[in-house]
């Protein structure tokens, strides 16, 4: 553990969940290549592949960014501007869209969750209230995690991190300062930068080995930097 600020209470902890309390790498990744088989049969788009997807989101990105925030809603709007320009019906469009959204997200809360996260948020629950914050689509809940009092969407709920809408709207749920919010996240932007800029204190889970020095998106220190999240045990609020 390494403290960069100076440490003050709190007596809430929020989370990110994509790469904070499990790896998302496979998952997201076998999601993926579940998504664009079925999109592909659907559509009866012989070519379509992760490249020619990709084409069509940033497009998508390009005219709304902002919009995007709300990543399953990017991703729904991508499917139906690949699917109009394939010249589908709206029939078409709604019924293959529906099809593909739910099966993604069913491949995308395919997730174990290990048991040190679950001991460890239990734990923490015993002290403190939890909230999740996060910029993905993953449903606490349908994973298993069922310690949260608050879940809040980028996009859906307010600004995606490091908009400072989902911190302060805790703050606000809570009845409490920023600075009362211990925000833990592995994003140096997203999750360090985005609570720091809101008034929380912020704890960088990084379990890279290297040091903060070699990561060129740092802007703002975190108040602590942990590389197990068995050491927020350690901390008082």
């Amino acid at each position: 553990m390494k403290f960069y600020r100076t440490f003050t209470p709190f007596s809430v902890i929020s989370f990110d969940l994509d790469d904070t309390l499990y790896d998302n790498t496979e998952i997201i990744k076998l999601a993926m290549q579940e998504f664009i088989a079925l999109l592909r049969e659907k559509s009866q788009i012989a070519e379509l592949d992760d490249k020619m997807w990709g084409i069509y989101r940033n497009q998508v990105f390009q005219q709304d960014p902002i919009g995007c925030e709300d990543v399953t809603q990017w991703r729904i709007n991508t499917i139906q501007v690949l699917l109009q320009e394939q010249g589908k019906t709206a029939v078409e469009i709604e019924r293959i869209s529906q099809n593909c959204i739910d099966h993604f997200l069913h491949w995308r809360h395919q997730i174990n969750i290990p048991q040190q996260s679950i001991d460890v948020l239990n734990q923490l629950k015993q002290h403190f209230h939890l909230a999740a914050i996060t910029n993905g689509n993953v449903e606490p809940e349908r994973i298993g995690l069922e310690q949260f009092d608050l879940v809040l969407t980028g996009g859906v709920q307010g600004r995606a991190k490091p908009e400072a809408d989902l911190f302060h709207q805790t703050a606000r749920y809570f009845g409490i300062k920023s600075s009362e919010i211990l925000h833990v996240g592995d994003h140096l932007v997203a999750d360090v930068q985005g609570a720091i800029q809101a008034g929380c204190q912020a704890v960088w889970l990084n379990l890279s080995g290297k040091g903060i020095g070699q990561f060129s998106e740092a802007r703002l220190l975190p108040s602590v930097e942990m590389a197990d999240l068995t050491e927020l045990l350690l901390l008082q609020g």
